[in-house]
């Protein structure tokens, strides 16, 4: 696999990256016991610790799904509404877990580790099409100090992005004279499997990087059905076009298994129409723009160039809100860039792997670019891939690559020295980390993040010794109720803030992470819209132990809230050091949760509240029996439909009523349903398909239902 002649150059290439993190960064040994920068303080770093503490404390099944049994109390957690499918990033993040068991530091090790990672794919890469060694290492540090990489600290599993050199190689073996997979005898007039070590080694890299990244995966499969197409032109040979379909398999099917159990909850549960719904035009404004890639990165130590970038963004808040998201190719990497679009035009001039290596960058540039393939993809195929901007480090590799092949090229034949091969690479290192890496950047936490980390931890550490935790479930309400995910918050709380308290214990069940549109957070939000009295009730019936508050919630910093608690209980409250959360404590008196009706397949309520809500296809709700035996519930409700349908309507497989719904019209509906003790589900069958309305909706619709009462329960 990796065979490097000389191992001492490997060893230059850690000292130099090491060297980068700890004089531009600044991190040292001691760095690591905090989370890096301010990603603790910002929502998706918040998160995203979270999301490594899953990895690192949960089982082997938390691997493929996230979840966990300490929140969403007094439920459980489980993240198959919003797929996570990066089964082989997760495995790499327990991997890492062996080395502490804490979670902030598994963070802190995974992305510092994937510096060196980046660097030494690339440098692999570079060496294999025969760069000189100091260009090589140059460029290999250039590569993972991109300013992509240190501004999506708090998009940690982006950080990552060391498969992607792998990839472009890949690709380019794919288009040699000599079928990748294939192999002929001499002698011989057919083609058999080649099974060699290199492409035994290029099967497993397949399998594993496949499920690293979705979007990633997603950007290289776009490459790969270009280079299918490629082959099937300039090639006409079924062998190359057989080892891309085989390469293209490696990369979809991976990802299609790690996407099975997500896949699986939904046709069981219905499709959850409240999480991750995305527009097409998102894919416009998260898009990706050429003069990202070519302007200097924020904060740029030239100040003309600082200037330059600040003014570009001002402008561009003003009119378009496109986000900035660290797409800056650098001086060297702009230069490569830019060689490979003039290459285009003059091919004939250049080698025949610079010419491959742009039409990849045509490609994906065709498919990321506002405007571009990733408009059509987004309007009739999918919308749920819509950050394109990302596809901007595919196009940094290419770029590095072709400026690395370009100046080779012209040394070898101009001078063929070594030494100045080493005065070059030094100079593009010196000017390329002085280009992409602003002055003020660092990656040691700041005084903000530092503050709010301890006072956190100390704070629910103190909650923790209240209990006996050891053989006590303690479960801890939240407040304010916040949906999970996305909720953009709420006043000055900041999204996923109440996830400190999963971070910052180990044996305390917690309430936040009830999932929109699902029976935990269905079961919140009625709970919210009772009385203070009769929360705290409800709260003490259902086995909880306290009371968190987060002040930062309520506009008047939860003086009312908190008034109303010191009356009820008779006592004042913990604080934080911060003075932002503050803790009353409650009695357990049970564990009884009486769940609402639960709608699947269903869109949120609209119109007058509770008048109607439209479904999806094969939309379904469930009805609770807490009783240990069955009872009987009257329900009423009206459906109607944009388009004539016919319409079955069971409980439990058991046909209730059959009949047909005419467009426009409302059909009225009663029953006495026999409930079975737990969970009975209500089903709506119908053959026509759900479809958009048109306009600027473009949500999947079948029919709505209104005026829904069950027993003692309305909406």
């Amino acid at each position: 696999m990796i065979n490097f002649k000389h191992g001492y150059h490997v060893l230059i290439l850690f000292f130099f990256v090491s060297l980068v993190l700890y004089y531009f960064f600044k991190i040292d040994s001691s760095s690591f016991l905090m989370p890096f920068d301010d990603s603790y303080v910002r929502a998706d770093g918040r998160m995203t610790i979270a999301y490594v503490k899953f990895i690192a404390s949960g089982d082997w099944s938390s691997l493929i799904v996230p979840k966990t049994s300490h929140l969403s109390a007094p439920f459980h957690f489980a993240m198959y509404d919003y797929p996570l499918p990066f089964f082989s990033n997760f495995v790499y993040i327990k991997f890492l877990s062996i080395f502490s068991s804490d979670s902030v530091v598994v963070f802190n090790l995974y992305y510092i580790s994937t510096y060196f990672l980046n660097a030494f794919t690339m440098f692999w890469v570079l060496r294999r099409l025969r760069v000189n060694v100091y260009l090589a290492i140059s460029i290999g540090i250039l590569f993972t100090f991109l300013p992509w990489h240190y501004l999506r600290l708090t998009h940690t599993f982006w950080s990552g992005y060391c498969f992607i050199p792998l990839w472009i190689y890949y690709l380019l073996l794919l288009t040699n004279k000599k079928p990748l997979f294939f192999k002929k005898k001499v002698g011989e007039s057919k083609y058999s499997f080649d099974w060699s070590k290199r492409n035994i080694i290029i099967i497993l890299v397949m399998l594993i990087s496949s499920t690293w990244n979705f979007y990633y995966t997603f950007f290289f499969t776009f490459l790969i059905g270009f280079t299918l197409l490629s082959n099937f032109v300039y090639r006409n040979s079924k062998y190359h076009i057989l080892s891309t379909l085989i390469f293209l398999s490696l990369a979809v099917a991976p990802f299609a298994g790690n996407m099975l159990p997500y896949k699986a909850y939904e046709i069981e549960n219905g499709k959850n129409y409240q999480v991750g719904q995305r527009h097409p035009i998102a894919s416009e404004v998260f898009g990706l723009k050429i003069a990202h890639l070519l302007i200097p990165v924020e904060g740029h130590r030239i100040k003309s160039f600082a200037s330059l970038k600040s003014s570009y963004n001002e402008s561009n808040d003003i009119l378009f809100k496109v986000p900035k998201h660290g797409a800056s190719l650098g001086i060297v990497g702009s230069i490569g860039f830019l060689l490979l679009i003039l290459n285009l035009i003059y091919k004939r001039l250049a080698p025949s792997i610079l010419v491959r290596l742009s039409q990849f960058n045509i490609t994906i540039l065709l498919l990321s670019t506002i405007g571009g393939f990733s408009a059509i993809i987004a309007y009739t195929v999918t919308a749920q891939i819509r950050s394109y901007n990302r596809a901007s480090i595919f196009i940094a590799t290419l770029s590095l690559l072709a400026i690395a092949l370009v100046i080779n090229r012209y040394i070898k034949k101009k001078f063929d020295k070594k030494i100045i091969f080493f005065i070059v690479s030094l100079l593009i290192l010196i000017v390329g980390i002085f280009d992409q890496i602003p002055e003020k950047y660092q990656l040691k936490a700041n005084q903000e993040s530092k503050t709010e980390y301890l006072s956190d931890k100390n704070f629910i550490q103190q909650i923790e010794s209240k209990f006996d935790v050891d053989n006590e479930k303690i479960m801890i309400a939240q407040y304010p109720y916040i949906t999970y995910p996305e909720s953009g918050g709420v006043h000055n709380m900041k999204d996923y803030s109440h996830v400190q308290g999963y971070i910052h214990s180990d044996k305390l069940y917690w309430s936040f992470g009830a999932i929109k549109g699902r029976q935990a957070d269905i079961w919140w939000k009625g709970l919210n819209e009772k009385s203070i009295e009769e929360q705290i009730q409800t709260l003490q019936q259902a086995g909880f132990s306290g009371i968190m508050i987060n002040r930062n919630g309520y506009q008047d910093n939860a003086k009312g809230l908190e008034n109303k608690l010191i009356q009820l209980s008779g006592a004042k409250p913990m604080v934080s050091d911060n003075k932002v959360l503050m803790f009353f404590e409650i009695i357990s008196k049970g564990n009884k949760v009486i769940l609402p009706p639960v709608f699947n397949s269903f869109y949120e309520w609209e119109g007058e509240p509770g008048k109607f809500r439209w479904a999806g296809d094969n939309a379904n709700i469930s009805l609770f029996n807490d009783q240990g035996s069955s009872k009987t519930n009257n329900i009423s409700f009206t459906l109607g439909t944009l388009r004539d349908r016919s319409m079955v309507i069971k409980l439990n497989e058991e046909v209730l009523e059959s009949f047909e719904i005419k467009r426009g019209e409302s059909t009225q509906h009663t029953f006495n349903l026999k409930l079975n003790p737990g969970q009975n589900i209500l089903k709506f069958e119908t053959m026509e398909p759900a479809r958009s309305p048109g306009g600027a909706d473009n949500r999947k619709l079948a029919f709505n239902i209104g005026e829904f009462v069950l027993g003692s329960h309305a909406k």
